[in-house]
């Protein structure tokens, strides 16, 4: 599957059909995911977690921070330029009911068509070399976050969002998805502020 997959996708669609390809078995690995989208893709690795955050998927528990764990990984490769994506074997074990990822890819769908609609190259230098690696260090706060925010139902949907926006700036080159990226960060650092001092008081 990863030499049917060896070029980049460039679109939302591309990247979750090849979500939907993963795996033949009633469960789907993070190994299987990864095969699928391809290992030297950055914008691709890190826009699926991001989907799968804002889909059903993100109530199960535990989820959040198998995620959050991902998005570490992946966006600290990407910080310091690694060309291939390496994950420790425990982590590529992990999986999800292949019902699950159906369902999230379903409740994802209707977006799809919208979303690439409005997604252009623009801005590109914003998605690119430097930057690209400023995104990283982005989601790698990120990252930290969300295990704490688990205390919280559903809050790690936000996190996932502006994820899923960093994602699809790396894909499609499109600096203006980063800096909307960036302004949900600043959210979600608010939100999780004052609500973890809620939680916690």
């Amino acid at each position: 599957m990863s030499d049917e997959h060896a070029e980049e996708a460039h679109t939302l669609k591309e990247v979750l059909s090849r979500v939907a390809d993963a795996g033949d078995e009633e469960r789907v690995s993070v190994d299987a995911i990864l095969q699928s989208v391809g290992r030297r893709s950055f914008g691709p690795l890190l826009l699926v977690p991001g989907l799968l955050l804002v889909s059903p998927l993100s109530a199960v528990p535990g989820f959040g921070s198998m995620m959050a764990l991902i998005v570490f990984l992946f966006s600290f490769q990407l910080v310091i330029g690694q060309r291939s994506i390496w994950l420790p074997q425990f982590v590529l074990k992990r999986s999800v009911e292949r019902e699950g990822l159906d369902k999230a890819v379903r409740f994802l769908k209707p977006a799809v068509r919208l979303i690439d609609s409005v997604v252009h190259q623009r801005l590109q230098f914003l998605a690119m070399g430097p930057f690209a690696r400023l995104i990283g260090v982005v989601c790698l706060l990120i990252a930290f976050i969300m295990p704490p925010l688990e205390l919280v139902p559903m809050a790690n949907t936000t996190s996932g969002a502006a994820i899923a926006l960093f994602g699809l700036a790396l894909v499609a080159r499109d600096g203006l998805l980063a800096m909307l990226g960036l302004l949900a960060t600043g959210g979600i650092f608010y939100f999780g502020y004052n609500t973890l001092s809620g939680v916690l008081a």
